[in-house]
């Protein structure tokens, strides 16, 4: 089930970063800059909610 969860996260990750790069318009620059802030607001979540996981796996094994 933990597997499953985790390929859950990197899916939608994937999904989103497609999104952001393959749909940036070029003719207005203010919406590049919000696809920008966008990719850096998921990357950083991505980063954050891995980080967690991580510490609940230490967590895991050292009860065990």
């Amino acid at each position: 089930m933990k597997g499953l969860w985790l390929s859950g996260l990197i899916t939608f990750t994937v999904i989103i970063s497609a999104e952001t790069f393959f749909t940036i318009p070029t003719e207005n620059p203010q919406r590049v800059f919000f696809f920008i802030g966008v990719f850096v607001v998921i990357v950083i979540l991505h980063l954050v909610i891995t980080a967690l996981i991580n510490n609940i796996k230490k967590k895991i094994l050292v009860i065990m």
